[in-house]
Order: C-alpha cells, then structure tokens, then sequence
C-alpha cells in the first residue's frame, strides 16, 4: 500500500474509534442517569410529570418523623431524625420549581397560585387541627390532658401561636414546618414574578441563605430548631435553605456539577465548626443537612432507582402528607389503649404497639389522600375556576 493510502486508512481508523468512543461516552452517561432522555418521567431531555422516587422518599420521611416523635410507641427513638423536616423543604423547593415556576412566570395570576396552594395544604391541615382540639378537650374533660383553647385561632389562620413557654402549634406540633412553607411560598411567588428565577439568582439566594442559617448556627453553636414562639426565625431559616436548595437542584438537574457544589458547601460547613470547636457535634447535622439531603433528592430524581419507582413508593407518596399531619392526632387517641392492651415494655409489646400504630395510620393516612384531600383539592380549584370566569365576565363592558 503507498503511502498516501496507508495514511488515508490511518485517518479513517481514527475517525472510526472516535465516533465509537463518543458514542460509549453518551451511553455511559444515559446509564449513569438511570434513565433514557427519552424514557419515563422526562420529555426532551426535562423532566415532565410524578417523580415517584422523591414521592416515596418524602413518604419514607414522614414515618421518619413520626417514630421521632412517638418513642413510646415505637420503643427507640431516631436521634437527629428531625432533619427529615430540612428534607421536606428541599423537596417543596424542587416540587415548586417544577409545578409552579413557568407559569408564574408566564402570568399565572397570585390570586390563583394562592388557592392552589390553600387547596392543596389547608383541607387536611383543618381536619387534622379539629381532630387534635377535639382529643384535647375531651382529655381535659376527664382531667388527663391541659386544654389551651387560645391557640385555636391563630392556629386555624396557619399562624403561630406566640405566648411564653408553649410551641407554636399547641395542638398539632408538626404545623410548624407548613405555616414556613406557607411564608416561603408568599414570598417566592413575587420574587418569580420580578424576574428572580435564574440560575444566577438562584445561587444567590442560596448562598446567601447558607451563611444565614450557619452563620447564626456556629454563633449559638447548635443546630436551630424553629418551633417555639421564641425561635420562629430559625424555623424560617431552615426553611428559606432547604427550599432555596430544592430551587437550585431542580434547575440544574440535568447537571452533575451541583453535587460538586454542595460537597464544597459541605466542607465549609465542616471547616467553620471545626474552627472554632464543635463542642454541641454539629459537624455531622451540616454533613447531612448540606450534602447527604441535597445529594439524596438529586441522585433519586436522575437515578431513580427501581425500588423507589413502584407501588408502595406511589402510596407512600401519597400518604405523606396525611402521615405527616395525623399521626400526632392518632396518637393522642390511640396511645392509651395501646399501652392497656401491651403494658409491658419489652421488645414483643413495642413490636406489637409499633405495628398496630404504623397500620392504622397508612390505613387513616390513605383514607385521608382518597376521600379528604383529592376531592377537598378538586372542589376548591373547580370553585376558582367559576369564580375567574365570573370575574371575567363582569369586567367585560
């Protein structure tokens, strides 16, 4: 073979393996995604649709905050499981982002974001008040249980209520982490609205809610809590992170690069506590909070694994907000018999008092998605639709 020949078949081996080492390249990444760009749960390369991976996750959470809170019914007690709160907020942001920032963006009107909203959280948050109040009354009746009725307005507003050595939500202790969503949400529409939704501002916001909420948390050297009337700000803290978060991870879910980002948050966390000395051990609560959460929530929407993609991640997902809210109520009425019926305190009568609870709340929990808050949400969201029309209508000369 001549030269020029030999250096023309060189040239198209060369092209050959190139294209065979792109293409192996463009395969990996659909594997290391989980997901053709293509394939469910994306259109055009975006995600479109449920995401039941971050369905069951926040379902999984929810039971997570509900063994936290009932020791005495589950017979251990996850220490630090309070940070499945700082994970909701992540979610909400990633949920909001998705659901709700291109319309607002394209003049979705406050008035119908606000009812979307109210028809989403409020119907089974006033079931789950009402029930909570009507325990309590009935305890204090019988002299088991104090009853401070005062609290009931505020609260049925999703306020706070603010009086010295009482929690802000009396009856209901979780209430705490909706009435910050509620804030976040009021504030976030306008600043979407005001052009506030790029990536630069995103960063931004961020950013400047990490040195918020840590700066405040290596000055008390402690992780904040958020749901006494004294430390209200540092539930809205936590909130305004873990939702700036969620916004910052949807809008960069295509790209690997975020985790990146938040493992260098994740290291200054690390190197501002360790500086000036960790005696409370919040080194491992910022390790979790900045980058196992954040690192979880994307992983499993790009990911999303097989085990989190079927039935009982749907049901959990579903169930989550009802398990969430109702499962202080439950236990209010239900904690009594329970320990009449397994007094001991040995492993077989937690198990039992564990698994009976657990039942009955999915069981009241999916009840609740079913009958309560799909038909609440669709009678409410049909009345905004007749009330838009009607107010169209009149404003016609």
């Amino acid at each position: 073979m001549d030269p020029a020949r030999r250096r023309e078949a060189a040239s198209s081996d060369r092209h050959i393996c190139l294209v065979f080492i792109a293409g192996a390249v463009r395969q990996f990444d659909r594997r290391i995604s989980g997901v053709s760009m293509t394939g469910a749960g994306m259109k055009n390369g975006h995600f479109s649709g449920r995401i039941v991976s971050l369905d069951g996750l926040r379902g999984l959470a929810a039971l997570l905050v509900a063994v936290y809170h009932l020791p005495f019914i589950f017979g251990f007690k996850v220490t630090h499981a309070y940070l499945a709160v700082d994970f909701f907020f992540i979610l909400s942001g990633w949920v909001m982002a998705h659901s709700y920032e291109e319309r607002i963006r394209l003049g979705m009107p406050f008035r119908a974001f606000l009812h979307n909203r109210f028809a989403r959280l409020y119907p089974l948050y006033a079931v789950a008040l009402v029930a909570a109040l009507a325990v309590t009354v009935i305890k204090s009746r019988i002299g088991t249980m104090p009853a401070n009725i005062a609290c009931f307005v505020p609260n049925a507003l999703m306020l706070p209520c603010l009086q010295d050595g009482v929690s802000t939500f009396p009856w209901n202790g979780p209430s705490w982490s909706i009435f910050v969503e509620v804030c976040i949400n009021l504030i976030w529409f306008p600043a979407v609205r005001m052009g506030m939704h790029t990536l630069r501002w995103k960063l931004a916001l961020h950013l400047g809610s990490v040195l918020l909420l840590w700066g405040f948390a290596v000055w008390m050297n402690r992780y904040l809590a958020g749901y006494e009337s004294d430390d209200l700000h540092e539930g809205l803290l936590r909130g305004l992170l873990g939702f700036a978060g969620g916004l910052l991870l949807f809008q960069c879910r295509m790209h690997a690069w975020i985790l990146a980002y938040f493992a260098a948050l994740t290291l200054g966390v690390f190197g501002a506590f360790y500086a000036v000395g960790d005696t409370a051990d919040v080194i491992p609560l910022g390790i979790v909070v900045m980058g196992v959460l954040p690192g979880t929530v994307w992983l499993a929407a790009r990911l999303r694994p097989a085990i989190l993609e079927g039935r009982a991640a749907a049901f959990l997902g579903d169930c989550s907000y009802a398990i969430y809210l109702l499962h202080v109520p439950l236990v209010m009425l239900l904690q009594k018999p329970l320990r009449l019926m397994f007094p001991g305190t040995g492993i077989a009568d937690y198990m039992m008092k564990a698994a009976i609870f657990t039942a009955i709340l999915l069981f009241v929990s999916n009840i609740s998605y079913r009958l309560l808050e799909v038909p609440a949400r669709r009678w409410l969201l049909q009345r905004l639709k007749r009330g838009l029309r009607v107010a169209a209508a009149g404003s016609v000369p």
